[in-house]
């Protein structure tokens, strides 16, 4: 009989045992499978024609759709087609009727915020002000500046000349010392962590992503070399317009550079450009790693998946 009743009790034990493995395993799988963050990823919107208005109103419609819980949308350069304050202001007036207010915006900085000149021969515009229009019209903190949301740390980069100084400048992020011992402070809190950081420049680091050896990238080498210290750093650029169908739109070396692709039209290899394509992406972060999800915003489909493990 007493047999009998330890034995009872040792099935109690077990079964209580399995019971709370499988709690442990639940609770272990939800942690895993629900992002404690989620970010969407955009750039050359290119407003300016209707076209592109539309093209920006149905990627953030698709965004609320597949991703209601979004906390963060970057829009890594190139918002206006000339930088003129008509199409900021187009621009912004879409952003906040469309997305909800509660979503972070970090807004960067592309070379055709610099172009009004080019448009209008008889303007006088200096770089000087249109990078401060830029920072008036979008609200966003200067020209490069940091954010910390849920956590987590997002750095907006960008060129602080254009053509308009220097016609030798063409559409290369012109990066002043001073914008990088700022940058290399502000990541000085990352030494002993290996939490992703989300870093947004509009012009590639030159031959690196897929589109990175066309025109306008970064070539001076110091961005590179300041982030291969944090290879938890992950770049995101825009410029070239090129596809993330590609393998190559995901760049490793020493940290992450990432292609966004484009808003307004998509370009080939052969320097041709489709209107056909409208793309961005979409990060699910997790404690782990950072999912990386490409979109096209046209026929709201996804294109691939890309797992970076934190490092």
């Amino acid at each position: 009989m007493k047999q009998k009743v330890f034995i009872f009790i040792l099935g109690l034990i077990a079964l209580n045992f399995i019971l709370h493995s499988n709690v442990f395993a639940s609770k272990e799988k939800d942690k895993n499978s629900i992002p404690n963050l989620q970010i969407g990823v955009i750039s050359d919107v290119h407003i300016g024609d209707e076209r592109e208005k539309n093209l920006f109103k149905r990627a953030l419609n698709d965004y609320k759709n597949v991703a209601p819980n979004l906390k963060v949308l970057a829009v890594v350069g190139d918002i206006t087609n000339n930088g003129l304050e008509s199409q900021y202001d187009e621009f912004m007036h879409l952003l906040n009727k469309t997305l909800d207010p509660k979503v972070e915006r970090v807004i960067s900085i592309g070379n055709h915020e610099y172009y009004e000149r080019g448009v209008f021969k008889e303007s006088k515009v200096t770089d000087k002000e249109l990078s401060d229009r830029f920072v008036k019209k979008t609200g966003m903190p200067a020209l490069y500046y940091d954010k910390w949301i849920e956590g987590y740390h997002f750095i907006a980069l960008g060129g602080e000349e254009s053509m308009i100084s220097d016609m030798a400048n063409g559409d290369t992020p012109i990066i002043s010392e001073t914008q990088y011992r700022w940058l290399k402070k502000v990541l000085e809190v990352h030494d002993k962590d290996n939490k992703p950081i989300f870093i947004f420049l509009h012009q590639p680091i030159y031959n690196t992503v897929y589109g990175s050896c066309e025109s306008g990238e970064l070539k001076d080498g110091k961005l590179m070399e300041i982030l291969k210290e944090y290879p938890q750093s992950i770049l995101f650029s825009g410029h070239s317009h090129y596809i993330l169908n590609h393998p190559k739109s995901i760049y490793e070396d020493g940290f992450t550079m990432v292609n966004t692709s484009s808003i307004a039209y998509t370009c080939s290899e052969k320097g041709e450009e489709d209107s056909k394509y409208s793309q961005g992406l979409l990060l699910n972060i997790y404690g782990d790693r950072v999912e990386i999800r490409s979109r096209e915003f046209t026929n709201n489909t996804w294109i691939n998946t890309h797992i970076i493990k934190n490092k």
